[in-house]
């Protein structure tokens, strides 16, 4: 094996580690020639090596993968995490696995709109542990009658699959929670037989105070099994309005935990829901319908967040009066995006209201709104993936996914010219044979070619478009190139005009002139690039952004990232990240 066969399978070994064992041509290619100015202008002798490594060590284990690395490059093991080898932040092995025939786990969104950057960790663990066991994964819509704040929004059964497709989740079942009311109605009437659980009619205040606080048992405790399905009765047909009864699991008033003191499990509400209407008015509470379901659906294994430790209790407590199997709880701590605001219920509100321009509007931070951007899913499940079960609260920067995806798509992404609401300026002095500036498609990879950029030459001038804040920077007879064209010197600042100077970059760069990015006012193209803030910058791109496929990820030069979401007039673009 050659130096360079040696160099190029360790970068490919990295990159295989890093992406669950499944390395990409593109990513390695970038990473080789961003790192080794000097294999550029071997670009394709390097690209035939990286694919036939990258084809041979798909093959392997993701075990042989980090086995190998750390014979060859132990060091790009460990740099990965100072503290930690990519082997200790591979996701630990499931508990308990040899306790169930099959792994079978479940997501549990509540259906108010679809699942955004925060929701990834949970989604993404989940589908890793089933494809990791080549177990089972279920789709359940906890769309049962929240709180009047807490909506169930009818477009959310479409928008959560759409988001779990784009995180190339697959799902071997969907289950709706108003589906089986039936069958929590059924356990509710068994509960209060076994006098495990009974009605309540005291009001809330009331028993909040001084019974829930003081750890004293209110009288609807000790009713007999017959009031109590009296009662319940009543709950269903009408009798009792709403908030005037609810069903109490006994799970102890003298519970150490306030919160844990006989929880409520059902109450009544007269909200219409969008599939079910309105033929039912009692709705279990999460807790209570995942105590039943996830024993009717045969859960192995529940990863939740820290903070539903009480449902689960709550559950525990269920499974407990039935002698069913306890499936295994896994917790992990909260995710906090520091650059990220995440709220399902404002979003809904700034979508109903117009606000935002839908779901896909970069402010929801839905799945959705990073599709639309070019975030690759690959990059989001890498984040999320390192940061594993730590039971401990993490704040991480959305630029740790930015910083993946630039790894994944920068070899594959074409450069184009985009001046913000340009300065059209008039040069002079152009001969008559430059009639087109050939551009590569990505300074890094010749091999990917050029593009070629109509210059409307006519009488030695042209008219061309640069930022404004690059002309603030000049100064009347200054030099400075128009990127991949020529040199040329400021003339006049009213009206702007320049005059060719030189061809040769070295020109410009001996005076360390300024290289700047630019148009052509010939058949240069409006385009809107909405921003992450959601505010839409203006301006124009070069001519050949016409002829790029709607969904091209692309770099405007010195400006970033951006995916092209519609090719008409304007072109219509969202950005992605630097």
């Amino acid at each position: 094996m050659d130096d360079l066969e040696l160099e190029i399978r360790k970068a490919v070994l990295d990159n295989a580690v890093k992406y669950d064992g499944i390395p990409t041509v593109s990513s390695v290619m970038s990473a080789l020639l961003g790192s080794r100015s000097d294999l550029r202008s071997r670009a394709s002798e390097v690209k035939q090596l990286v694919q036939r490594l990258v084809e041979e060590i798909t093959k392997m284990s993701k075990e042989d993968q980090i086995r190998e690395l750390k014979k060859l490059a132990p060091e790009l093991l460990k740099s990965h995490d100072k503290t930690e080898t990519l082997e200790d932040k591979e996701p630990p092995e499931l508990p308990n696995v040899d306790k169930w025939s099959k792994i079978v786990m479940r997501l549990a969104p509540f259906p108010s709109g679809p699942l955004h950057v925060g929701n990834a960790r949970m989604v993404i663990l989940n589908d890793y542990y089933v494809k990791r066991y080549n177990g089972e994964l279920i789709l359940v819509f906890d769309d049962t009658i929240g709180s009047a704040e807490k909506i169930v929004e009818p477009e959310a059964f479409d928008l959560i699959p759409e988001g779990l497709e784009y995180l190339d989740v697959k799902i071997h079942k969907t289950v709706y929670k108003s589906d089986r009311l039936d069958l929590f109605y059924k356990y509710a009437v068994d509960l209060l037989k076994k006098k495990e659980a009974y009605v309540c009619d005291c009001d809330a205040r009331i028993w909040r105070t001084e019974h829930k606080i003081k750890g004293i048992p209110c009288a609807c405790q000790s009713l007999s099994v017959e009031d109590n399905l009296s009662r319940w009765e009543k709950m269903l047909d009408g009798t009792y309005p709403e908030r005037a009864a609810a069903v109490r699991l006994k799970t102890g008033m003298k519970n150490p935990d306030p919160a844990m003191r006989d929880h409520v499990i059902l109450r009544i509400s007269e909200t219409e829901h969008p599939r079910v209407g309105t033929k039912y008015r009692v709705w279990p509470l999460l807790e209570y319908s995942w105590g039943i379901d996830d024993h009717e659906l045969g859960i192995s294994h529940i990863i939740r967040g820290k903070d539903l430790v009480k449902e689960g209790k709550i559950e525990q407590h269920i499974w407990n009066i039935y002698g069913w199997k306890h499936p295994e709880l896994l917790y992990y701590g909260r995710l906090k995006f520091e650059d990220a605001t995440l709220s399902k219920s404002k979003s809904s509100k700034e979508v109903r209201e117009g606000t935002y321009s839908g779901w896909d509007d970069p402010r929801t931070w839905s799945l959705q709104s990073l599709e639309k951007r070019g975030i690759d899913q690959r990059a989001l499940r890498k984040v999320m993936l390192d940061l594993g079960l730590s039971i401990v609260d993490i704040s991480i920067s959305m630029k740790s996914v930015y910083s993946e995806n630039r790894k994944l798509r920068d070899a594959e992404t074409p450069r184009v010219f985009f001046v913000r609401n340009p300065v059209w300026i008039e040069a002079n002095g152009l001969p008559a044979d430059i009639k087109i500036a050939k551009v590569p498609i990505h300074p890094d990879f010749p091999e990917q070619g050029f593009r070629e950029i109509p210059l409307g030459v006519h009488k030695g001038k042209a008219t061309f478009g640069i930022s404004e804040s690059d002309l603030k920077k000049m100064t009347k007879g200054s030099m400075f190139r128009l990127k991949d064209l020529a040199n040329f010197i400021l003339q006049e600042l009213n009206p702007v005009s320049i005059q060719l100077h030189s061809l040769d970059v070295d020109e410009v760069r001996n005076v360390n002139g300024p290289i700047i990015h630019w148009i052509p006012k010939l058949n240069s193209i409006p385009l809107e690039l909405t921003m992450v803030d959601g505010s839409v910058v203006t301006g124009f791109g070069e001519p050949s952004i016409g002829q790029l496929a709607e969904g091209t990820f692309v770099q405007f030069e010195r400006v970033g990232f951006a995916k092209l979401n519609d090719i008409g007039i304007p072109i219509k673009a969202a950005f992605a990240h630097k």
